[in-house]
C-alpha cells in the first residue's frame, strides 16, 4: 500500500506541472488472452476462457498539440485459465500513460490516437490455494475519440509469479471511455 501511495503523489505531482488536462474513464472486455508460464527452462502457454473486465481512470496532460503525458490506475478483473477454470489473480495495474494523436479518420470528425501505459501492477488472489505477486504491467494500442466519446482496442500484459512459477498474463481488450475535460 505504502508502494502504490508513493508512486500516485509522484505521478500526481509530475501531471500538476502541465497545462491542459483531462480526465478518462473506461470499461474494458478482455479476451483472446493465455497465460504463459515457465517451470524451468520450458515456456508453456495456457488458453483462457470466458471474458476479463477491466476499469480505469486516467489523467492526461498536454505536452503539445499531438503528444498527451499522464497516469492511470485500473481494477483488472482477469480471465478464467481454460485448463483450470482458475483466473489465478485480479490486478491493480498504476502506470504512466503516453497519447499521440495521429489525425482524423478520413472527413469524419473521429481523431485516431496511439496509447502506451507502463507501470507496476498489484495482484491480488482471486480463489484457489495461491498467492500472487506484483510485477511489471505494459499496454500498446490505439483509437478513435470523438466528442469526448472514446473508442479503443489494446494489447496488455500483466507479469506475477505464483509459488514459484512466473505468469505472463496477456490478452486483448477491447474498451469504451469517456473524456471528461
Amino acid at each position: 500500500m505504502k508502494k502504490l501511495l508513493l508512486i500516485g503523489l509522484l505521478v500526481g505531482t509530475a501531471t500538476t506541472a502541465m497545462a491542459d488536462k483531462y480526465i478518462e474513464t473506461r470499461i474494458g472486455l478482455n479476451g483472446f488472452g493465455t497465460y504463459n508460464h515457465d517451470n524451468s527452462s520450458t515456456v508453456y502457454k495456457e488458453k483462457t476462457s470466458g471474458v476479463g473486465v477491466d476499469f480505469a481512470a486516467e489523467i492526461m496532460n498536454s505536452v503539445n498539440d499531438n503528444l498527451y503525458l499522464g497516469a492511470g490506475i485500473a481494477y483488472q478483473i482477469n480471465q478464467e485459465n481454460k485448463n483450470a477454470n482458475d483466473p489465478l489473480f485480479k490486478s491493480v495495474p498504476v502506470y504512466g500513460a503516453l497519447k499521440y494523436k495521429i489525425g482524423y479518420l478520413g472527413d469524419s470528425s473521429w481523431e485516431t490516437f496511439l496509447k502506451a501505459n507502463l507501470g507496476y501492477s498489484f495482484n491480488m488472489k482471486d480463489g484457489g490455494d495461491h498467492t500472487p505477486k506484483d510485477g511489471l504491467y505494459y499496454a500498446l494500442g490505439g483509437g478513435v475519440e470523438n466528442d469526448g466519446v472514446v473508442l479503443e482496442v489494446s494489447y496488455q500484459d500483466t507479469h506475477s509469479k505464483v509459488h514459484k512459477t512466473n505468469y505472463d498474463y496477456s490478452r486483448w481488450t477491447f474498451g469504451i471511455g469517456y473524456r471528461f475535460r
